[in-house]
């Protein structure tokens, strides 16, 4: 069995390039460099923020 490739966050511990991106008008994203990333949609009513979490654990 092969070892499990580590997950960014806790292999590599540099400081990482943040961005905050729009995509479309009322779209965003949250990035960091090979990190887990965030999906912001603006509505006229609400915000939908979908976070992938820290781990691909939490995330399922």
């Amino acid at each position: 069995m092969t070892a499990a490739k580590k997950f960014a966050s806790q292999a590599d511990l540099e400081e990482k390039k943040v961005t905050f991106s729009q995509i479309s008008e009322h779209a965003w994203a949250y990035t960091a460099e090979g990190d887990p990333n965030t999906g912001i949609i603006i509505g006229d009513n609400a915000v939908l923020v979908a976070d992938t979490q820290a781990t691909p654990a939490m995330a399922a």
